[in-house]
């Protein structure tokens, strides 16, 4: 406590007569209080060096820092507290209180949503429980955004910023021994307090992505296993998309910590495009996740306010201002608390006339006769820190505004004499607005060239005070010269976009880059003599977003930008614009991307026949060409991509190489290569750490072991790739998990499961842009149809999928002719099948070769017909310890189809042995439908052949396929073995 002077409130409060406290003196002391401390009058003292004794009160006031276990500090923004507290929210915040609780205790992070319109006191309601939560010894952290000025992970970059700035060195090293360098580059200042920092692992923009979201999170965790965390994100309807992406990832993570998450956002001002909107219909999709919504006090919430502010009850007039005042306002605390400091300052209200008040038509009223009690260079000055944005640095906004330093220190004390600016506290020479509202309203007012002339003086004058180091600050000039609007302005406001977008893409925020780029894109074309390197540059880093974005766009704009560099004889250019649309194999699986093909062919006409791009392009157009090709050539371009590899002994090209090849190379005869690849690649990979890497080599390898029938081998390189891609959360990698899962569903017999997965995928797919998402699909349902017993549903389906890929025909005529045959179609099925004896029982050499075989193979055995069964099994023959399968499909063990074949051959012996080996199988893998339909066919050779002993074996088997058909929804199985058990019978 200390004992001042008394102020203008004091003097109110001691005037007052019965405890009471009148409507004209409510006001002014709305309009003189701007402090939370409560002031106790004492009456008068004597002063020394004062003549007459003074009226003094004794003010109070509450330590704001925490204890002394709180080694990082309040936020500077959340330290100022509302002089009369936070009114009306009493519900709120009980919520926002046992959500800490919770958190505190160990219960899992939470993230609870506060919107409402501007003014509803969002910010003021987190802010007072955040400062609850630190006096309780919470760690704070505080991020905010401003509308069109956010930074890519503004949000998180700020909040971490400050706690990497406070804690203590050994949980920096600490975090800095599991997580290397990755957070430095949002958290610059991790690097200036630990100077030697690992390298980053990644060796791609997508995985450093995924590395730095991953250092968040472990940072996040490892504060909060010392103290509780409050982190506070405030505005998030101005979030970059970055910020936003990292936000869905924190609260998609299952790792545990102890971290309470505060947003605030406008949803008056959520479009429905909005991308705020998307990532909040993720975000309640996760446990964890709740909302609060502001809406304006009530007329008894008013009164209270203005109750709190004048530290007395009011008298009648006084309550009826409040209700006049409500009525207006509907309730908005800012609006109340403006307008009734509006009345003050102009002398519009006495106490005797309250029913004549006139109160003003809007907020901007109230605002504009503020800043003009300021004089014209204060408000000239107000307006110009208005379009700087929120927050505004005195340098700038001295040069910009040409206003001596002393001068513009008297504006800028008397602006926060009157409540309109505020210094920050923790950030020497920066000024922020009391409000948002404040910044938008003079903003607004401004005229359209007024506005753009101080857009330009601001950019000047950022350039002039930032020349030496613009990094951080070129989104704010890209922003001040696209909105100047002079001719002049064009080729930097072009400038400063493209190096905008090159810091997003570099700081992993591909969502923001794309805005810069097409914005710079945009700006481009209308200049009178464009330079067509910059719009090849432009386009390579549109594309570049673009693909990491899952915007299907990618192809077109990289292969225009390729075309552009081909044409001026820019190699580097044409490569890099190749290279960025790589998505990990063809870009379209089933068809040939023939621009991409011929792009690619030119680049290695430009190319040395020693340079390690040479070896990612060779890679490339063998992917292109998996289907639709001679294997000669995918062989020849595989060999000639290694061997520059491998003479490169970069570990990154060589893993990338092999893990593009693969797939291409996959067939029977060249499966024993494969592995040796994949193994290889894995072993390579987990060298380098690079997580994309190690993705794209265990699914590989887990693709190649299926194909050997090690199920097992499978679902362990698989469950390495499926937690990859949880960590690297990319829309592609998603759809990739989710289309593999219903494939191993379909080797689990698990219809169901096979068929929710297969809709998952189509939609993960379709989403981000997958050319062949729905091919997939297709594929996919056929497959579970199969198993259902319902395949003549789809012969239709198989019939368009054959015309809309003409590089698939082949495989698509073989389900076709699988399809027939199930759905008891014999004389189409009998026709196709001679179709492919016209053909010499031939079938394109690419990964589908198997499939297409064993569909075949599958009519051939339903028709009965030896004709047929015979080339097909002499080609099967050799590779009977296989499994077939895509990948997106299996069609179950090659033995088991051989065994069929057999069977129709009239070589029982044969037949037998194969079905035990089949049955083998199906029992390592746990394969219920393979299990059932092997159980059915050895069944039906068994009765065939009547040997001795047959027909109780017969009975028995088909019992088992029987049960399992009933139990798992086979049909055309239950349907089949019922017919032959009736027959033994």
């Amino acid at each position: 406590m200390t004992t001042v002077p008394v102020n203008r409130a004091a003097r109110l409060c001691a005037s007052c007569e019965g405890g009471q406290i009148l409507a004209a003196d409510v006001v002014r002391l709305m309009a003189g209080r701007r402090t939370r401390h409560v002031c106790s009058p004492v009456g008068s003292l004597v002063l020394k060096g004062l003549p007459d004794p003074v009226e003094t009160v004794e003010v109070g006031w509450e330590r704001l820092v925490g204890t002394a276990t709180n080694v990082v500090p309040l936020p500077g923004r959340l330290s100022v507290r509302p002089f009369v507290g936070v009114i009306g929210r009493e519900a709120e915040m009980a919520t926002i209180s046992g959500a800490f609780t919770r958190v505190a205790g160990g219960e899992g992070r939470e993230l609870l949503l506060v919107s409402g319109e501007a003014g509803m006191g969002k910010t003021t309601l987190v802010a007072e429980t955040a400062r609850a939560a630190f006096e309780g010894e919470a760690c704070v952290l505080f991020g905010h955004c401003e509308e069109d000025l956010a930074a890519p992970y503004q949000l998180f970059a700020e909040a971490l910023g400050h706690c990497v700035t406070h804690i203590g060195e050994d949980q920096l090293v600490a975090h800095a021994d599991a997580h290397g360098s990755d957070l430095a580059r949002m958290v610059p200042a991790l690097a200036r307090r630990l100077r030697e920092l690992p390298p980053s692992k990644a060796t791609d923009a997508d995985t450093e992505r995924y590395l730095l979201f991953a250092a968040v999170v472990g940072f996040l965790a490892m504060v909060s296993q010392h103290q509780p965390i409050v982190l506070v994100l405030d505005d998030l309807q101005w979030a970059d998309k970055a910020s936003l992406q990292l936000l869905r990832h924190v609260m998609a993570t299952d790792q545990p910590m102890r971290v309470l998450l505060l947003g605030t956002y406008r949803d008056s001002e959520l479009s429905r495009s909005h991308p705020f909107l998307e990532i909040l219909a993720a975000l309640h999709r996760h446990h964890g996740v709740g909302r609060i919504e502001l809406s304006g006090l009530d007329d008894s919430g008013v009164v209270a306010l203005v109750e709190a502010a004048a530290g007395q009850a009011l008298d009648d007039a006084a309550v009826g201002l409040a209700e006049v005042v409500y009525r207006e306002t509907d309730g908005n605390p800012f609006f109340v608390t403006e307008i009734l400091r509006h009345l003050s300052e102009t002398g519009a209200i006495s106490q005797n006339a309250v029913e004549r008040v006139a109160l003003p038509d809007s907020l901007r009223e109230v605002i504009g006769a503020r800043v003009g009690r300021l004089g014209g260079d204060g408000e000239r000055v107000l307006s110009i820190a208005a379009v700087i944005g929120r927050d505004f640095d005195f340098d700038v906004l001295a040069r910009a505004s040409n206003t001596s330093e002393d001068d513009l220190l008297d504006i800028l004390d008397a602006a926060a004499g009157v409540a309109l600016v505020r210094e920050m506290a923790d950030a020497q020479g920066r000024y922020n607005f009391a409000h948002a509202l404040i910044q938008h309203t003079l903003y607004t007012d401004l005229g359209a060239t007024r506005r753009a002339r101080a857009h330009r003086q601001i950019a000047e004058a950022l350039e002039e005070c930032y020349d030496d180091r613009l990094g951080a600050r070129v989104g704010e000039l890209a922003r001040h010269w696209c909105n100047a609007n002079q001719p002049i302005d064009l080729t930097k406001a072009v400038k400063y976009s493209r190096q905008a977008g090159d810091a997003a893409l570099t700081a992993l925020a591909p969502g923001d880059a794309l805005a810069y780029y097409a914005q710079a894109l945009d700006l481009y074309t209308k200049a009178d003599d464009p330079d067509p390197i910059l719009g090849i540059d432009l386009a390579i880093g549109l594309g570049s977003a673009q693909r990491q974005t899952g915007d299907a766009a990618f192809r077109q704009t990289l292969l225009d930008a390729a075309r552009g560099a081909a044409d001026l004889g820019d190699t580097s250019r044409l490569v890099a614009a190749i290279l960025a649309g790589d998505r990990g194999f063809a870009t379209n699986i089933g068809v040939i991307d023939v621009d991409k093909v011929d792009i690619l062919e030119i680049a290695l006409t430009r190319l040395s026949a020693d340079d390690p791009s040479r070896a990612l392009v060779l890679a490339t157009l063998c992917a292109e060409l998996t289907y639709g090709s001679t294997l000669e050539r995918r062989r020849a371009l595989a060999d000639e991509a290694l061997a520059i590899a491998e003479s490169s002994g970069d570990d990154t090209v060589i893993v990338r190489v092999l893990n593009l090849v693969g797939f291409p190379l996959l067939l029977p005869p060249l499966l024993e290569q494969a592995l040796t690849w994949a193994t290889d690649a894995m072993v390579r990979a987990e060298r380098i750490g690079d997580p994309l890497l190690r993705f794209y080599t265990a699914v590989w390898l887990g693709m190649a072991s299926a194909r050997a029938g090690d199920i097992d081998e499978l679902d362990r390189c698989w469950a390495v790739a499926w937690l990859l891609a949880d960590q690297l959360d990319q829309p592609m990698l998603h759809w990739w998990r989710s289309y593999a899962r219903a494939m191993r569903a379909q080797i689990a017999g698990d219809v169901e499961q096979a068929e929710a997965l297969a809709a998952e995928a189509f939609e993960l797919g379709a989403g981000s842009g997958q050319p062949d998402a729905a091919r997939f699909y297709g594929a996919q349902l056929l497959a579970v149809a199969g198993q259902r017993g319902t395949t003549a549903d789809l012969v239709s389906l198989v019939e368009e999928m054959a015309a809309g890929a003409p590089e698939l025909a082949s495989a698509v005529a073989s389900s076709l002719a699988a399809a027939y045959a199930r759905g008891d179609l014999i004389d189409d099925a009998r026709r196709t099948l001679a179709e492919f004896a016209a053909s010499g029982f031939d079938l394109p050499p690419d990964p589908l070769w198997l499939t297409g075989m064993v569909a075949y193979a599958d009519a051939a055995i339903t028709c009965r017909d030896r004709k047929y069964a015979r080339p097909i099994f002499d080609r099967l023959a050799p590779w009977a310890d296989q499994f077939s399968t895509t990948g997106i499909t299996a069609e179950g063990p090659v033995c088991a189809v051989l065994g069929g074949l057999a069977g129709v051959l009239g070589h029982y012996d044969d037949a037998d042995a194969y079905f035990a080996q089949a049955a083998a199988f199906n029992d390592r893998a746990n394969a219920k439908f393979f299990a059932a339909s092997t159980n059915l066919a050895w069944g039906e050779m068994l009765a065939e052949r009547n040997a001795p002993g047959d027909t109780a074996r017969a009975r028995e088997l088909l019992i088992k396929a029987k049960t399992a058909a009933v139990a798992h929804g086979y049909a055309i199985v239950e349907r089949r073995a019922s017919q032959q058990l009736e027959h033994l019978d």
